[in-house]
């Protein structure tokens, strides 16, 4: 598929036939000692840049009896670097015997021309200089010129600043040349004072140095300086051109300088008067002059004074101005010129309506295009290779095949342009792999199949609809390499799910010399994050540095997103940290990456960070953040992201709402979330599942399951999340019948096949409500095998209803499954602590001993003021510990006295009373209760979360301590909130 290198021995059989003559030298200068047609097959080899050529004539210099010597050596290395072969070049370097200020000059310039494509070839070149310094050659003014080139290409201003000391050492800081390339480059840096000040030392000036400094001066918005400088450079005795005067009119222009316009005015009158200022050809030209250079404001201003000079414009103008107006997408003024077109009468002509056509599709205004195409009385191949193309880059898929089959039927005959337009807009669409087939089938027939264009057109339609068969077989057919190809299947292999042939296509594509772009690497990098490959794509990022793209935003931004799939925090931050100016996408993505690692404060911090920066936050964003909250359950915070969502206009977003409902019920504030969700207008599945999902976890099964027959009377079908959020309800609150009810409905009347999240649900539900053997047999009759969790489940239903006889076989199970798991020998041995069997217990903690599994520590927290205080049972590493354990004291004296009774079944050893009350005291729970009554003003709400289940006793403790304080206590535990009011707990005691 790809042409490799053929070697210089026998190279000469495969010259083209236009290269006999040189042959005929060839041969003859094996026997000749003359240079001259070395030389002159060099330079031909360089003007055509022959590469083969230019290596025949290595090879044949080789073999002649003269050999090589320093001249033809010098010119060989020119000859090299011209072609493109900077290795070959620098290979014959290091090989040569003697180097002459020639060899050293030919070399740095081979690198200098070599920095655009690879930036290592500027430190590469950097280093060959500070070598020649060190060496007895003496430099001149030819020897700096690459030096220069380097600076300028590297983007180091102090690289300019020590080359320009080392002029100075050698004295040639003021010859013409380097002084020229210094204020050139000190302008490009902006480093106008030291550019100024070089220029004003100059002992001689030519016109294009002054040009230069003027356009330092206008590209810093130094307008009036400019100016100064223009009026010196006209008494200097030399005389601005018309680079000068465009030069300082597009710095009037932009920064709205009228004061100098009429001056320069004047001056143009004076310098270039013009015999006929009526000439439309002068104006068309200079039109077409700022077009080409890329000065769109210039050439409308110039179309401005046109029109006002009441110079008959011509088509040409026209599609001209057109075209500079499509380049700034700038609608409105389309619209205007529009107006003039139709006005002269010109709008019927095909340049000049297609001009306006792809004025209109640039500006992305497809509407205003279809309506100018729908006018034109005749119509060419170009009008409809600009509206196939404009539909397919604007959305509007169908049309752009609609309007493919019009095109057929108009009698016209597609070229590649318009097969590859017409396969882009497949590759969007679901049927677009048929209709792709089809125009295949079409491209064959005309012969346009092998184009290149039309081949990554069809490997890209294949490759999106999955077919990568066809995508393969269509790329192993072709005849030369081409980039956009290789992309086509490398981003279809990932697509398909193949990333390991994503990764081996670029490691071939790597090995062959080939360049990748930004998108090859962009995709390399998405490929290893599929496959959380760090190692992979630690790999890719070194190629991405080495070949100078970490600064380009669309590649850093794969490489970041790769570093946070494979949980690389700490270089996503770094690669982060490196990216010049962030977008919006990347700032998304780092938050979002933190929240997925599980590192939620730090998704916060980002997110401040990124508000300090002047980037404001959008919808997918203000989710992630709103997600961050709610696993943190930081209501305080969700609570600030929420009014920075009503205050950015995106309260109306539906993700970003349903993410708000989720995250006040996770924190514990079912009030407002389901207030906010009654005030919603439009209702997704994703919504009603989640307040759904909210009241289950609150326990509020009445109000789900009236919640559950509204939605269905809305119209809505539920999905598998909604039957968990019902099933979870009836669970949490002893709804056996109304589980069995709705787990048999899912099937039968909406499709739902039960999973195992549905069947836990339901075995949860059994075995809360007492009904320990119907779980177990529901368990062994299920169609796949029960999970782990279910097992942890029934056992801690065998726990709650005493059954010691089942939690020891339920155990075993769960012990065959996760040997490791902690949760298991707890349960156990709670249910053997409940019926005081203590060797029981003991026997269940030595076994955890013995396998080395230790017990997961159960902790509280509370927030408050927006930290976060962690709790463990008797801990007294709190700074206020001694206040806190003080409060205790008193909460437990003053909830005794309105009738608490310890419950000392839930201290799990074989100890005396009076201590095991003294254990119950300072469980993890009480401590965050104690601190948020000390830290909190009266009627504030606490809430504590719990990473396990909240014991019995603490369970009855809090109901007192809410009455005796009046407070509103919300505990989030592992199973579910329970919200404690007035002595009174929202769980019924059921949980």
């Amino acid at each position: 598929m790809h042409l490799q290198p053929i070697p210089s021995a026998v190279a000469v059989a495969f010259l083209p036939t236009y290269n006999s003559g040189l042959l005929r030298s060839l041969r003859y200068s094996s026997c000749s000692s003359s240079y001259s047609i070395w030389f002159s097959v060099l330079r031909s080899a360089i003007a055509t840049s022959n590469l083969l050529l230019g290596k025949c004539a290595h090879a044949r210099i080789l073999k002649s009896e003269h050999g090589l010597d320093r001249f033809l050596i010098n010119n060989l290395i020119t000859m090299y670097n011209k072609c493109g072969s900077l290795l070959s070049a620098r290979r014959l370097f290091d090989i040569s015997p003697e180097r002459d200020l020639v060899t050293w000059n030919a070399i740095l310039a081979a690198y200098a021309d070599a920095g655009h494509a690879e930036p290592e070839n500027i430190q590469e070149g950097f280093y060959l200089f500070r070598l020649l310094r060190n060496s007895v050659v003496s430099t001149s003014r030819h020897t700096l010129a690459p030096v220069f080139k380097m600076c300028q290409l590297s983007g180091y201003y102090w690289a300019s600043e020590a080359v320009h000391g080392y002029a100075v050492k050698v004295g040639l800081e003021w010859d013409v040349f380097v002084a020229g390339a210094l204020v050139n480059i000190y302008s490009k840096f902006q480093q106008i004072r030291e550019a100024r000040i070089l220029f004003d030392g100059m002992p001689t000036r030519d016109v294009v140095l002054w040009n230069v400094m003027l356009k330092a001066y206008v590209e810093m918005g130094l307008v009036d300086e400019a100016g100064h400088l223009f009026s010196s450079f006209h008494r200097s005795g030399l005389h601005p051109d018309n680079i000068s005067v465009r030069t300082l009119l597009m710095g009037i222009r932009k920064n709205k300088f009228e004061r100098l316009l009429s001056q320069l005015q004047a001056y143009m009158t004076k310098m270039f008067p013009c015999d006929d200022d009526s000439d439309v050809i002068t104006w068309n030209k200079e039109l077409s002059h700022y077009h080409q250079a890329g000065e769109a404001w210039l050439a409308i201003y110039c179309f401005i004074d046109m029109i006002r000079s009441k110079v008959a414009y011509d088509s040409l103008t026209l599609v001209v101005i057109l075209s500079v107006v499509a380049s700034i997408n700038h609608l409105e003024l389309g619209k205007q010129i529009h107006d003039i077109v139709v006005k002269s009468g010109l709008d019927q002509v095909v340049s000049v309506a297609n001009s306006l056509l792809n004025m209109y599709i640039k500006s992305d205004s497809v509407y205003n295009a279809k309506r100018m195409f729908s006018q034109m009385k005749e119509v060419d191949l170009i009008s409809w290779n600009t509206m196939i193309s404009g539909c397919a880059v604007s959305g509007v898929e169908e049309e752009s095949v609609g309007m493919f089959i019009d095109l057929l039927r108009s009698g016209l005959t597609p070229d590649q342009f318009t097969i590859a337009s017409v396969l882009r807009a497949c590759s969007s669409l679901e049927e677009g792999f048929y209709l792709g087939k089809q125009i295949h089938v079409h491209s064959i027939k005309t012969g346009i199949d092998i184009d290149s264009f039309v081949s990554t057109s069809l490997i890209d339609v294949y490759s999106k609809s999955g077919m990568m068969e066809e995508a393969e077989l269509l790329f192993e057919n072709q005849d030369e390499f081409d980039l956009a190809t290789w992309n086509a299947m490398m981003s279809g292999y990932i697509m398909s799910n193949n990333n390991h042939k994503a990764l081996r296509l670029f490691s071939l594509l790597h090995n062959s010399g080939e360049r990748a772009d930004e998108i090859t690497l962009a995709n390399v990098a998405k490929a290893s994050a599929c496959m959380v490959g760090l190692e992979q794509g630690k790999q890719v990022h070194a190629i991405v540095i080495k070949r100078g793209f970490n600064l380009d935003l669309y590649v850093i931004s794969g490489i970041l997103g790769m570093y946070l799939k494979c949980g690389e925090l700490e270089c996503a931050q770094k690669s982060f940290n490196e990216m010049p100016t962030p977008d919006d996408v990347a700032w998304t993505t780092m938050i979002s990456g933190c929240v997925e690692n599980g590192e939620e404060e730090h998704a916060t911090f980002i997110y401040h960070q990124m508000r300090l920066a002047g980037v404001q936050p959008d919808e997918y964003m203000f989710a992630t953040l709103v997600k961050a909250s709610s696993l943190l359950t930081a209501l305080e915070q969700g609570k600030q992201i929420h009014g920075n969502v009503i205050k950015l206009n995106c309260a109306s977003d539906p993700y970003v709402m349903t993410a708000l409902v989720d995250m006040y019920a996770k924190c514990g504030n079912i009030e407002d979330a389901f207030g906010l969700f009654k005030r919603m207008n439009r209702k997704s599945i994703a919504l009603w599942n989640a307040m759904l999902v909210g009241l289950a976890q609150h326990g509020n099964a009445e109000e789900a399951l009236c919640l559950f027959k509204e939605m269905k009377s809305t119209g809505l079908t539920p999905d598998r999340v909604t039957f968990i959020g019902v099933l979870s309800a009836c669970s949490h609150s002893g709804l056996v019948s109304e589980a069995y009810e709705n787990f048999y409905s899912m099937q039968k009347d909406y499709g739902v096949e039960p999973e195992v999240e549905h069947y836990s649900c339901l075995v949860d539900a059994l075995g809360r409500a007492g009904h320990i053997q119907e779980a177990e047999k529901l368990m062994l009759s299920m169609p796949f095998k029960a999970s782990a969790s279910m097992y942890r489940t029934l056992l801690n239903a065998c726990r709650v209803q005493g059954d010691k006889e089942t939690g020891k076989r339920v155990a075993d199970k769960l012990f065959s499954l996760e040997p490791s798991d902690s949760a298991a020998y707890v349960l156990l041995s709670n249910i053997y602590a409940a019926a005081n069997q203590w060797d029981n217990v003991s026997s269940a903690r030595n076994m955890m001993k013995n396998i080395n599994v230790k017990k997961d520590p159960g902790f509280s927290w509370v927030d408050v003021k927006n930290k976060v205080h962690l709790f463990v049972a008797g801990d007294r590493s709190h700074e206020e510990a001694d206040s806190i354990y003080d409060m205790v004291e008193y909460m437990i004296k003053k909830i005794k006295g309105g009738g608490y009774v310890p419950d000392t079944d839930f201290v799990l050893v074989d100890i005396e009373d009076e201590e095991k009350e003294c254990a119950l005291y300072y469980h993890s729970e009480k401590l965050a209760i104690a601190y948020g009554l000390i830290s909190t003003p009266p009627l504030t709400t606490i809430r504590v979360i719990k990473n396990l289940r909240v014991c019995g006793d603490c369970h009855n403790a809090i109901k007192y301590i809410s009455k005796a304080f009046q407070r509103e206590i919300i505990v989030r535990d592992a199973n579910r909130f329970h919200h404690f009011r007035s002595g009174v707990c929202s769980c019924g005691d059921y949980w």
